[in-house]
């Protein structure tokens, strides 16, 4: 697998928003196939462009229909040094954590269609052993953006000592996975910019659910089998964004109990070790 740090992606986005106003519009999935995600095999060869663009689709890709605007929306990100920025904030992660390489691909996020009263999302991000996806609005700050990537490539390095094979991923170490991410962002960058769902619940409502629907499923494998658990769903037992809640504050509790720690050291510690130190201690079965 080659690495190459921060890839040069407004390169192919301006080439797919050029052959799509070439052919105004038409067949602009296929191009956003072809350009953008037929690449990606160089990292992951198994893994066909159509399942990366809906697996990318999924994480906030723009939308093909959306190249009209792709052009202007990478003019300013390149005005305000995003593809800079995130290569000189990763080289600084690297060194402070003791980190993997990783390639790191930014796109510009989509457009949502948002339900009255929700707020627009400005950016996201996914993470894979090796490489880091981030999808960014052009208005974001300087520190939104270290933000995110501090979040994005915290899980690199997890994902690069657990060694494990998506499927192979227990919830235990998910829920671990994005609270050490969201961690590293208050500890890196101050508690301004942590996600807002840290504190969408009270300590004795998530316990609750915790002991309830989490302590039994701990050992459920398989990344796919965790999103009910992590994002949570109208009309279930978990609400929204419980497993995110739940993975911070166990983190959380973890480092007030134990810490502070040296750089990089937090993230080495086993999901068992740092469950048992929180405030959501349990006795882990080994079936």
């Amino acid at each position: 697998m080659g690495y190459l740090s921060v890839i040069q992606t407004y390169d192919w986005l301006y080439k797919f928003a050029e052959l799509c106003e070439e052919q105004s519009g038409k067949n602009s999935s296929y191009m956003q196939r072809e350009i953008i995600c037929r690449p990606l095999m160089k990292l992951f060869p198994k893994i066909t462009p159509e399942v990366w663009q809906y697996e990318l689709l999924g994480h906030g890709l723009f939308e093909s229909d959306e190249w009209i605007n792709i052009a202007s929306t990478v003019k300013e990100m390149e005005v305000q040094n995003v593809w800079g920025i995130v290569k000189q904030e990763y080289r600084f992660l690297r060194k402070l954590w003791n980190g993997p390489k990783a390639s790191i691909y930014i796109f510009p996020l989509k457009k949502a269609s948002l339900k009255s009263g929700e707020q627009m999302p400005n950016k996201n991000g996914v993470a894979y052993k090796g490489a880091i996806f981030l999808f960014l609005s052009a208005e974001l700050t300087i520190e939104e953006i270290k933000a995110l990537l501090a979040h994005e490539y915290n899980h690199v390095c997890r994902l690069n000592l657990l060694d494990l094979a998506p499927d192979k991923i227990p919830l235990k170490d998910s829920l671990i996975i994005e609270g050490l991410g969201e961690y590293a962002v208050k500890d890196l960058y101050g508690k301004k910019f942590l996600a807002p769902w840290i504190n969408l619940y009270s300590h004795e409502d998530a316990i609750n659910i915790w002991k309830k629907h989490f302590i039994p499923s701990l050992n459920v494998l398989g990344v796919n089998n965790h999103h009910l658990f992590l994002y949570g769903k109208m009309r279930s037992p978990f609400p929204k964004w419980i497993g995110y809640h739940i993975g911070f504050q166990i983190v959380n509790t973890y480092q007030k109990k134990h810490g502070p720690f040296p750089n990089g050291e937090l993230y080495t510690k086993s999901s068992e070790e740092i469950i048992a130190g929180s405030k959501f201690p349990i006795m882990l079965s080994d079936n």
